[in-house]
């Protein structure tokens, strides 16, 4: 029962991701920043206030603890993150998603360090976004 959800909730969130990318190239950006807050609360019983008033030494803790995610759902909280710090970067909110990509990639580190859930898949998103981030670094400082 319990592969069951985790397979529906994958299924799930692979079609908003879908959706999501759509969204992003037609430039509906608002949309697609509603859909991400929308799925977070409906999935994840979080929202981006409670992401972003968590620090990120204690994000773990608190989606694992306090939101009973497992690393399967961190998977797909993690590629949502994505998107959502991709379209922030789109509209040149640097800071915003400097603070989200850098949440997201401490998911990822997270799942990596647990030996049960390596995956290079995991490995070249977190290898992206520690290039985004070292742009956005790059543009904040200038």
């Amino acid at each position: 029962m319990e592969n069951e959800k985790v397979l529906k909730l994958i299924d799930e969130v692979s079609e908003v991701l879908s959706l999501l990318i759509e969204l992003r190239k037609k430039g509906r950006f608002r949309e697609a920043l509603e859909k991400i807050d929308e799925t977070l609360q409906n999935y994840f019983r979080c929202d981006s206030k409670f992401l972003y008033s968590v620090s990120e030494d204690f994000l773990i803790d608190a989606l694992k603890e306090d939101r009973g995610l497992s690393s399967e759902q961190l998977v797909s909280l993690a590629d949502i993150l994505s998107e959502k710090g991709n379209i922030l970067l789109e509209q040149n909110n640097l800071r915003e998603s400097q603070q989200v990509l850098k949440n997201t990639l401490k998911i990822y580190y997270f799942l990596n360090e647990d030996q049960d859930f390596f995956s290079f898949k995991n490995m070249n998103k977190m290898v992206l976004i520690n290039d985004k981030l070292s742009k956005i670094n790059v543009k904040i400082e200038d």
